[in-house]
């Protein structure tokens, strides 16, 4: 009985050690998986909404990955909106929230200086949001929205991780609250994934976008959405991000496919940006080495290809 205590003491130790040593290795803001951690954990709460699953805290701020991100009163990244200032908004992920990019060079920063003072640009943009889970998210932020100000366009960015399902189950208390226990959950999950190899990553995505599941899912929500924004008027224009691994060999031409389709059935707007990348090297567009998100860069060029189509008249 004793040397089993001991053996237990000497783990409890040695976790207490490990999560003391993780915390100062991650101290410098540079470890992705640990900023994604901390971001679900100081500016993220559960929807009451399950098709939501999680939202923003709204009034909520912090630094992360060596940036400040703040939440205003919608529960939005970026400045309080302005009450009856016509407003475009983006729903998206977290490409669309603009991680690890300063407030200022976010896309939607970026395209409200592009499109003047009298349009404002709100970002719905939330980490690690599925097709589903973007548009309902969207539905809810309409409610909160109410008659304050006039939406004159609704941009859906979707990412290429936003069209694979959405996960199941909680991460845990652990995990939760101990970023040792976040790291090796990730690593475990990406070990046991099956989709470690780039063909393996492209076959995943593929199932996901075309398969019958995949396509289901993706065609319900935007049905929803129809209903919705058809009744207010609100033009919409779907916007496939490119996938960010690879711009010179690209294998993901199957995103704006079937977004494009998608899209054209309900009579909506489509744009491909993955063409304004098309041959250059990817990593010039990251937000540092090992995290693919677009960088302000980045944005600037969708930004130029957004703008002149958000200010002509709906097609």
């Amino acid at each position: 009985m004793r040397a089993l205590v001991l053996v237990l003491v000497g783990i409890g130790f040695g976790c207490l050690a490990g999560e003391g040593l993780v915390r100062l290795g991650t101290a410098n803001q540079k470890n992705y998986v640990i900023e994604m951690w901390r971001y679900a954990k100081l500016l993220k709460r559960p929807s009451d909404d399950p098709a939501v699953g999680h939202e923003h805290v709204p009034g909520a701020s912090a630094r992360l990955q060596n940036v400040e991100i703040s939440i205003n009163a919608l529960g939005l990244r970026g400045p309080e909106p302005v009450p009856g200032r016509p407003a475009v908004v983006l729903a998206g992920d977290s490409m669309t929230l603009g991680w690890g990019v300063e407030q200022d060079d976010t896309l939607a920063a970026q395209l409200a200086r592009r499109l003047g003072g009298d349009v404002q640009v709100l970002n719905a943009g939330v980490g690690n949001m599925t097709v589903p889970q973007i548009v309902a998210h969207w539905l809810e932020v309409r409610r909160r929205i109410g008659d304050a100000f006039p939406i004159r366009a609704l941009v859906l960015l979707p990412s290429s991780r936003a069209g694979l399902p959405q996960p199941a189950g909680d991460a845990g208390w652990l995990v939760r609250h101990s970023e040792l226990a976040a790291l090796v959950a990730t690593f475990w999950g990406q070990a046991t994934s099956g989709a470690a190899g780039r063909d393996e990553m492209i076959a995943a995505y593929r199932a996901a976008w075309t398969g019958p599941e995949g396509r289901a899912r993706i065609a319900g929500a935007f049905d929803g959405l129809a209903a919705e924004t058809r009744a207010d008027g609100i033009r919409v224009i779907v916007a496939q991000l490119p996938d960010t691994n690879d711009f010179r060999t690209y294998d993901f031409g199957f995103l704006a496919e079937t977004s494009a389709r998608e899209a054209k059935v309900r009579g909506w707007e489509f744009v491909d940006l993955y063409p304004p990348f098309a041959g250059e090297t990817a990593a010039d567009y990251w937000v540092m080495s090992g995290d693919i998100h677009l960088n302000a860069k980045a944005f600037g060029r969708i930004a130029d290809r957004l703008a002149p189509l958000l200010a002509a008249p709906a097609s």
